[in-house]
């Protein structure tokens, strides 16, 4: 099969091949891994991505029209993968940054109010203890220490996307459990 040309692979796999797929997988991923990499910058992010790249790939199979190489269309998907994934991202952040205003704005205008805002602090302490020991240290040294990323990158000897990944997680977190 290694000596197939991308029409000829693409024509097994609309046959429902799973060794030419397989074939596939194994002449692009590690081409379409580069290019995606360079744009994430988190190598689970980056596999993810890669992963719906071929998961679309073989899904849309019979409905995808290939003349001379798959290799165009396998890069338009995986960056369409990745403007998709960017967007989510910025969604997460924006939810993360709503749930710590959220967070750090405590009333004090009445005792009520008072009281209220301190059994909410008790309850998310206690959710935050309860977070897996990176993304709780992430988590604090970002929101109660107000470190940047990339101090908190280098205290946690972390990559900065990880750090971001794990604050996201954990104000993900936090959303659930007060939601």
């Amino acid at each position: 099969m290694e000596q197939l040309d991308d029409t000829e692979l693409f024509a097994g796999i609309q046959a429902n091949d799973r060794h030419a797929f397989s074939e596939l997988v194994n002449r692009y991923s590690a081409i379409l891994f580069r290019f995606i990499q360079r744009r994430v910058s988190c190598v689970e992010d980056s596999e993810d991505i890669l992963q719906e790249v071929f998961v679309s790939l073989w899904n849309n199979r019979h409905k995808i029209n290939i003349e001379y190489s798959l290799y165009p269309y396998l890069f338009k998907t995986a960056k369409y993968k990745i403007i998709d994934w960017t967007i989510q991202e910025q969604r997460k952040v924006a939810r993360a940054e709503a749930l710590l205003q959220t967070y750090q704005t405590q009333s004090t205008t009445t005792s009520e109010e008072e009281l209220l805002a301190k059994e909410l602090s008790v309850l998310i302490e206690q959710e935050i203890d309860k977070m897996p020991t990176t993304m709780k240290s992430a988590f604090s040294l970002s929101r109660k220490e107000s470190m940047s990323i990339k101090d908190i990158a280098t205290e946690l000897a972390l990559s900065e996307q990880t750090v971001k990944n794990n604050i996201s997680l954990a104000l993900g977190w936090l959303k659930l459990r007060f939601k």
